[in-house]
């Protein structure tokens, strides 16, 4: 007879160790999963011996970029910030990837992808200048910057003083957002699948094409992921399933509240894995999940009706200016505007006083 397993209902997160924060870092995971990932390139800023100059330059006030990194010659009394050996490792992994996509320990300047031409798509990054101001424009890679942050969750006395520093390079690919899941385990149960660009898209309706979906990752998951991850039995792992049938993996993050659940709640998830401690031992206990969860209409309340990280981004008209301008340039131009708005507004106040006077 089937003998229920554990009904107690599990906590919202699982307990978190430094650990499990430092497994998905791509060093990590990156030579274990080095043929079913994007070729990358790990540069220990660390060990370039180059940290407290990096620091000094990402956490300036300043919008300068390094000396020697392909930007125009800085004002003569304008701050010099020097990272040669950063700049060489950087040159070496564009000569060989051709173009890169740039990411911190774990996290990627996705809310900069604006400041950069996006013809290639985003992020696509040819020189040193390109990396830099995507480094320096983005709020996220600063989560990287801080113990605090990086390692939420986490008890504080296993806290680090400080985080090390890697600057991560993959070969720049062009990847529909459209094919991009995010799944969550817990315990190595598989309990969800979310889409990560969260628009409409046709090839993610009907039953027959969710059901594959599933069994598609399901399948990878079992035979490439849950035996070989070494950050232990919960976390959060992105995929990118080609036309071709090729899954990449992209990254991994910790179970935790500040990765992004998507389409699901973490107290969702939790219900999952309830549903799945409290099957019969003897019985297929999991064989509902994962749970796909997709914007299955258009007026779905998630679906997204702007560009993604907008909060983050430069009013239109500066990204307009800016294209095709060199950074002095673009100060120029828009400096000019904002005087021409200016003078439009002071003469818009005389005329307010004129008619003021006149009643």
């Amino acid at each position: 007879m089937p003998v229920p397993t554990s009904t107690t209902p599990p906590p919202l997160f699982p307990p978190l160790t430094r650990a499990e924060v430092d497994a998905a870092r791509t060093s990590a995971w990156y030579d274990v999963f080095e043929d079913l990932t994007t070729p990358a390139t790990i540069i220990s800023v660390d060990a370039l011996g180059e940290r407290a100059a990096f620091l000094e330059w990402i956490e300036s006030d300043s919008i300068f970029i390094p000396e020697d990194a392909g930007a125009e010659p800085s004002h003569a009394d304008a701050p010099k910030y020097h990272l040669p050996a950063l700049n060489a490792a950087m040159r070496a992994a564009i000569a060989k990837y051709g173009a890169v996509f740039p990411k911190l320990n774990w996290t990627s300047p996705r809310d900069a992808a604006f400041i950069l031409p996006q013809g290639h798509g985003p992020l696509h990054s040819t020189s040193p200048r390109d990396i830099y101001l995507l480094l320096k424009s983005s709020d996220f890679v600063q989560h990287d910057l801080d113990p605090a942050r990086a390692y939420e969750g986490v008890a504080p006395a296993d806290v680090p003083a400080e985080v090390s520093i890697e600057l991560v390079l993959k070969r720049f690919t062009e990847m529909n957002p459209s094919q991009e899941v995010r799944c969550f385990v817990r315990d190595d149960i598989l309990l969800g699948i979310s889409q990560r660009d969260t628009n409409f898209y046709e090839h993610y309706q009907g039953e027959a094409e969710q059901a594959a979906l599933v069994a598609r990752v399901r399948e990878f998951y079992e035979d490439e992921v849950r035996e070989n991850y070494a950050g232990g039995p919960n976390y959060v792992l992105d995929l990118y399933l080609a036309d071709s049938g090729r899954i990449t993996i992209t990254d991994f993050q910790p179970y935790r509240g500040s990765t992004d659940a998507l389409l699901f709640s973490y107290g969702e998830l939790a219900g999952l894995l309830a549903g799945a401690r409290a099957a019969p031992s003897d019985a297929e206990g999991d064989a509902r999940l994962p749970v796909l969860r997709v914007i299955d209409s258009r007026a779905h309340p998630a679906a997204n009706t702007g560009p993604a990280f907008g909060a983050n981004m430069l009013p239109v008209e500066a990204v307009q200016m800016s294209q095709g301008q060199t950074a002095s340039d673009f100060a120029a131009a828009w400096q000019e505007a904002m005087a021409h708005g200016m003078g439009r507004r002071m003469d818009e106040m005389s005329d307010d006083d004129d008619v003021d006077k006149m009643d």
